[in-house]
């Protein structure tokens, strides 16, 4: 099995459960603890601080960085992903009374899941060589607007324009022609 997005935290946060499941759940764990023991006006505040954080120190450790990136996604407005062309997360704070920041047994058992995965980030053009005819291939690119009011087509830094959705088709045939 190999799964691949351009998402890099969303690639990492995979990686992270695969390989240090443990230390994620001790860091989510701080994390849920500390946002949890605060009231409505302080929660809000302390997710701003970790969005902040997540935002300016890209190059902080792995397991913060996807404890971060979980915690942000449970606690953010709709469970909405989305970044502006700096790359940096955007989305506003979301007003649960008590959001589930992780569920621990569905960390170890999908780190269990992982454990013969590679794990690739990259345009989707990268798993050509992966791909024969014995291969079950899943895209799941962001769909062309219907109209100019729902223009978003991106959950990471990079567009996918109609060019890419052309390139994206003649990938898929490729990959059709070789019997995946």
């Amino acid at each position: 099995v190999i799964i691949n997005d351009i998402n890099e935290d969303l690639m990492l946060s995979y990686k992270v459960i695969k390989n240090d499941v443990n230390w994620l759940i001790e860091e989510l764990s701080s994390l849920r603890d500390e946002f949890l023991s605060l009231d409505e006006e302080r929660r809000r505040d302390f997710y701003y601080r970790v969005r902040d954080e997540f935002n300016k120190n890209k190059d902080c450790d792995e397991v913060k960085r996807v404890a971060q990136f979980i915690f942000l996604n449970k606690t953010c407005y709709n469970g909405l992903y989305r970044v502006n062309k700096k790359g940096e997360f955007n989305v506003p704070y979301g007003r649960y009374k008590n959001p589930k920041i992780f569920d621990e047994d569905n960390l170890i058992a999908v780190s269990k899941l992982l454990k013969n995965v590679k794990i690739l980030c990259g345009d989707f053009e990268i798993v050509d060589e992966y791909v024969d005819a014995e291969s079950f291939v899943y895209f799941d690119p962001p769909y062309k607007p219907l109209n100019k009011t729902s223009s978003f087509t991106s959950y990471t830094k990079y567009d996918f324009n109609d060019d890419d959705q052309i390139r994206l088709a003649k990938f898929y045939r490729k990959l059709d022609k070789r019997g995946a």
